[in-house]
């Protein structure tokens, strides 16, 4: 829906933005190819494959070290709404480098 498509963007332009370093910009790409896919990069701290495989609700990494505003839901709710639509989320990330987020949806 638009709504749970907003929600998507929203959660994931708001962690881009808010683990970015400063000074460097977020690249968003979104392309149709049988599906709908978006790609959203930034050039933050990063993710290890860890606290990839960590992702769930109320899960904040390295909370001691980094000041983080929310409570840890972004990245489990953008999950949650990519799957119940039928589509894939995958996150690819390095830490100390960046992460990129690709979300690929069925099309209407």
């Amino acid at each position: 829906s638009e709504t749970n498509l907003e929600k998507i963007l929203e959660e994931l332009l708001d962690n881009a933005f808010k683990f970015s370093s400063s000074g460097h910009s977020v690249h968003i790409i979104a392309r149709f190819e049988n599906m709908f896919h978006l790609y959203i990069t930034d050039r933050g701290r990063g993710m290890t494959p860890l606290q990839i495989a960590d992702i769930g609700a109320y899960i904040q990494f390295e909370r001691k070290i980094y000041e983080q505003q929310g409570v840890g839901l972004g990245l489990i709710i953008t999950r949650r709404l990519v799957e119940f639509a039928g589509g894939n989320f995958i996150i690819e990330s390095e830490a100390g480098k960046g992460t990129t987020v690709h979300v690929s949806l069925p099309c209407a």
